[in-house]
């Protein structure tokens, strides 16, 4: 091979290989690229869910507050009822005789109509918060709402016993049981509430990220 011969051969293998090179560069160069716009695209994509997160908890945090509060309070209605409730009782048993009696089943069945209007309340406002969530609160709200019919039997059961010893002229039911069970179902309630509450507060942290 003469000169002039390797000279050309050198000169295109030395282009070859530099363009070879030159492609591997490009290669290295647009897989790392890649690389890093799909690791920016992953971040963008957690900050969106973020933000969307975020976005969803702001417009839900109103009303579940609202469903929230609600819930507790009516709760804490029905158990401040029985108070009313057996005071009307007794009051409608001593003045079964010098009373019509239109007005004493009044006495006994406006409170108790009234204390059922405040379950049926409970029960809807139930219905919302099971609808607003979030899962977590379920076992809390569900006590809550226990405690609360409880009370409400127990109101039933012991009027319906005045409501006997009025009809049938009889003594009135002694109130002792009653009494040591409804202090049972104030501290029930009472613990119930606060488990309510301690189970809620959470969710209403703006600053909270998930759902």
């Amino acid at each position: 091979m003469d000169a002039g011969l390797a000279g050309l051969l050198g000169g295109i293998i030395g282009a070859a290989v530099g363009a070879i090179g030159a492609v591997g560069s490009a290669a290295v160069a647009g897989r790392k690229a890649e690389k890093q716009a799909h690791i920016q695209s992953q971040t963008q994509l957690r900050q969106l869910r973020m933000q969307i997160n975020a976005d969803i908890l702001l417009q839900q945090h109103s009303p579940r507050q609202e469903a929230y509060a609600s819930f507790l309070a009516q709760a804490r209605k029905v158990g401040e009822s029985k108070a009313n409730i057996y005071l009307a009782l007794h009051s409608a048993y001593i003045d079964r005789h010098s009373h019509p009696t239109e007005e004493i089943v009044e006495r006994i069945h406006g409170p108790l109509d009234e204390l059922t209007s405040k379950l049926n309340s409970l029960t809807e406002i139930r219905s919302t918060v099971n609808v607003l969530g979030p899962d977590s609160i379920d076992s809390e709200t569900s006590r809550l709402y226990r405690v609360a019919c409880e009370i409400v039997k127990e109101i039933l059961e012991y009027s319906h016993k005045v409501n006997i010893a009025i009809m049938e002229n009889s003594t009135f039911p002694d109130p002792e049981d009653t009494f040591t069970r409804d202090a049972n179902l104030d501290r029930a309630l009472l613990e119930a509430s606060s488990g309510f509450l301690d189970a809620v507060r959470p969710i209403l942290d703006i600053g909270a990220t998930r759902i």
